[in-house]
Parts: structure tokens; C-alpha cells; sequence
């Protein structure tokens, strides 16, 4: 009954193709998703849906869907405007509702994603996925504790596979905290390398009280975790890393909070070491653009495949805040990222100090982004 329902329901999410231009954030999506699953009451009476009801903000799952046989089933609803398969999930130690006594009853939890194709794909029409939550769920990640990851274009995402156990999602989710915490250090026992820095450690626990999870140093973490990191940082912060003088404070704030990580020395991350010869043989320029230039693959990479939920929303809020004043930098909510960014990059000409390699006289030039940012094309 439920799949059937989420058929019908994405087919006409696909072909309506007004909700294209009006649908442009994960709000919108989720008022429409309410609207036409109330629809199918009365279109589709055969398929015996007695109820939707949205169980309000910040709750999991989004939908509470009942059927005339009374069967419950949830739906989680995601969106991307961006046009990924990615998105943050729940809590793994998803606190259940004390205002609903049936929420135990719940049959099966079901992922519906839609997704905003990118300009370059030239569609006109939202895109949808449907699966069981269980099916959905790629990895774990940690920030403050320790979230699913849905990618609904990895066909091989099965919780079941992450833990080696077997039945749905539905449940999983009412598995006592110990019974979880036990699946999750063998999660990670197996996931990461032994002895790795960036391990996080999970410790037995006796009752049911939420695992904390101290903060991580950012000079522990992989290579690979800290490039992704500082290329986030480069991608929602370049007016305040760019200049004669970084300003780090809204960086270190996003660290803490998205990631749960901090560092000691935010400065030497990015720009240790002073001035550097990147491109020109006769010219030092600073540090960070040293780290830019040679992050700029991960930052394209990030922009086209956004690392977590509302990452869009982050940057077309932050860029909005930062270029308000300068008429060539109007972003675009209706366009891609990339080609938003693009616009910063060539438009932004941050007053930075370089140094003569020859004479080291030092002087302060608008430095053109471009140069750094699309080497290969240079």
C-alpha cells in the first residue's frame, strides 16, 4: 500500500512541472509532499489511506501515514536544490516522541527524496526517490553524535549491512541506547583502521542517557577529513579568509557546530608558513592561497555533492550576508552552487600583500581568485 502510494505520489511530483520554478527548499517540498499526499485521500481511494499528518517541526519521521486497515507507516522527506542524492539523517539515538502512544507501531519508515536537477542537465522537472529508511543509509558519520548518512544514489546503502543485522529500520529505532551503542563500536571497529587519529571512541554505557562525544582536535583528523573540511570553510567563508588579514571566527563557529571539531590554531590550518611562490616565479604570495589552490579539486567536488543537509541554505544565506555590497556578486538561489561560486571567484577581488622574490618589496594588489581557482584552464 505505502509504495504504491509514494509511486503515485512522485509521478506527479515528476510531472507537474510548475513546482520546478516554485519549489526551491527543503520547506517548500515538504508543504508540497503534505498537500498532494492529502490528495490522494480522496483521488485515490483504493489505495485506503485514512490519514497524513505531519508530526511538526524537527520531528522524525516527517509524515505519519495511516491506512484504512490501520497500519502505520512514517515518511522522512528530503530535498536537495542542488541536485545530489545526499543528505544528513536521523540520529542514531533518535529519541522517540512521548506524544504519540502508537509511535512504536509505526511499520516501516520511509526515505522520499526530490531533488532540483542542475542547469547543465537541461530537465524541467523535479526528480524523486523513494526506499525504506533501512535501505537509504550509506555510513554513519559523527558530529556531536553519531548520524545517518542517506545517499539515494548508492545502491548498495543497506543498514542491515552496516550492522550486520537483519530486519527494517522501524525496528531498529527501538532498540534500547545500549543495544545501539554495542552496534556502533562494532560499526566502527570494523569501519576504521586500527590506531587511526581520527577515531572517536564510544564507551560502554549501562543505561539509557545519550552518548556524549567529546570535540574532535582538527589537527587528529585524516588528511582527507581535513581537506574536506577546509574546503568547506573556503567555499561558505570567502570574504573573511581572503584579505590582508583572515578573519577566523565564523569558520571556527561552523567547525564546532557542523562538525564538532576545533582547532588550536585555526591560522596555521590555513596559512602557515607566511608567503609562498605559487604560479609566478618572481612573486610570494600568502599562505592561504597556497591551501585554495591546492584544494580548489575538493572544493568543486563539494559544490557539485554538498556534504550535509541545508549546506545550500548555508551558503546562499552566508554569501548573501558577505557580497550584499557589491553589485557584481548577486547570487542566484535558482542556479547551482557551482555557478554561483564562480561568480564569487571571478567578481571578488580581495586586497592581499604579495612580496618580490627579487627585491622582497612588499605591496598590496586586488588579487584576481580566477587565477587560483581555474588552473587548469589557465
Amino acid at each position: 500500500m505505502i509504495e504504491e502510494a509514494l509511486k503515485i505520489l512522485s509521478e506527479k511530483i515528476h510531472q507537474d512541472n510548475e513546482l520546478f520554478q516554485t519549489v526551491l527548499s527543503g520547506d517548500d517540498f515538504e508543504k508540497t509532499i503534505l498537500t498532494k499526499f492529502n490528495e490522494l485521500i480522496t483521488s485515490n481511494p483504493e489505495l485506503g489511506i485514512k490519514n497524513v499528518e505531519h508530526n511538526g517541526s524537527h520531528s522524525f519521521p516527517d509524515l505519519k501515514v495511516t491506512f484504512t486497515n490501520d497500519s502505520i507507516y512514517g515518511v522522512e522527506i528530503k530535498f536537495s536544490a542542488s541536485g545530489n542524492w545526499k543528505s544528513k539523517g536521523n540520529s542514531v539515538f533518535e529519541s522517540l516522541s512521548n506524544k504519540e502512544q502508537d509511535e512504536k507501531a509505526y511499520k516501516e519508515i520511509y526515505v522520499f527524496f526530490g531533488r532540483k536537477p542542475k542547469p547543465k542537465e537541461e530537465l524541467s522537472s523535479l526528480e524523486v526517490k523513494f526506499a525504506p529508511y533501512g535501505l537509504s543509509v550509506d555510513r554513519i558519520e559523527v558530529t556531536h553524535s553519531p548520524r545517518f548518512s542517506i545517499n539515494m544514489a548508492n545502491s548498495k546503502s543497506n543498514l542491515s549491512k552496516l550492522f550486520g543485522t537483519t530486519g527494517t529500520y522501524a525496528e531498529f529505532r527501538i532498540k534500547s541506547n545500549h543495544e545501539k551503542n554495542d552496534l556502533l563500536r562494532e560499526y566502527f571497529s570494523k569501519t576504521i583502521e586500527k590506531g587511526s587519529s581520527d577515531k572517536w571512541y564510544l564507551p560502554k554505557i549501562s543505561n539509557e542517557d545519550i552518548v556524549n562525544v567529546e570535540p574532535i582536535l582538527f589537527s587528529t583528523l585524516s588528511i582527507p577529513q581535513q581537506r574536506r573540511i577546509l574546503a568547506e570553510s573556503f567555499i561558505l567563508y570567502p570574504k573573511d579568509l581572503f584579505g590582508k588579514q583572515a578573519n577566523y571566527t565564523r569558520v571556527a563557529s561552523h567547525m564546532i557546530s557542523e562538525h564538532f571539531v576545533y582547532g588550536t590554531s585555526l591560522r596555521d590550518c590555513f596559512s602557515a608558513g607566511g608567503k609562498t611562490v605559487i604560479l609566478e616565479k618572481e612573486i610570494k604570495y600568502p599562505r592561504i592561497l597556497m591551501t585554495f589552490y591546492t584544494l580548489t579539486p575538493t572544493i568543486m567536488e563539494l559544490l557539485l555533492n554538498p556534504p550535509y543537509d541545508n549546506f545550500e541554505e548555508d551558503c546562499f544565506s552566508i554569501w548573501d550576508e558577505s557580497f550584499n555590497d557589491n553589485p557584481n556578486i548577486q547570487i542566484d538561489k535558482n542556479i547551482d552552487l557551482e555557478t554561483n561560486y564562480e561568480k564569487i571567484i571571478t567578481h571578488f577581488k580581495p586586497l592581499m600583500e604579495i612580496q618580490s622574490v627579487e627585491t622582497d618589496k612588499k605591496t598590496d594588489i586586488n588579487i584576481d581568485l580566477r587565477k587560483f581557482y581555474f588552473r587548469k584552464e589557465e
